[in-house]
């Protein structure tokens, strides 16, 4: 049910203007409903990325991420094997850090 949830956040989000109350509180919805190992890579891979496959810190939460558009596989320093979040990743990051009383740990 969660991954519905955050599938069609991320159609609206995909619909609606960009800083639009409807795109952000789409992109708030979108994260709140990701469970905390979504949450977990999500931030991993914006902050301490890109990450190498091996020590990504849940793959299932990863495929998640992989099925949004909120990671992408990448080359970093001349190897290829590594994860890195996605602009839409960031966007919805973003989004919810600009509204932190909706913000949900």
């Amino acid at each position: 049910m969660r991954n519905e949830i955050v599938t069609k956040a991320i159609a609206v989000m995909d619909a609606a203007e960009y800083g639009s109350d409807a795109f952000d509180v789409a992109a708030w919805a979108a994260y709140t409903a990701m469970d905390g190992g979504q949450r977990e890579v999500l931030r991993q891979l914006l902050f301490k990325g890109p990450t190498w496959d091996g020590d990504i810190c849940s793959k299932a939460a990863r495929g998640d991420l992989f099925d949004w558009g909120l990671a992408v596989r990448c080359c970093f320093k001349g190897e290829q094997g590594y994860t890195a979040a996605s602009y839409r990743a960031f966007t919805i990051y973003h989004a919810v850090e600009k509204k932190p009383a909706l913000s949900v740990g």
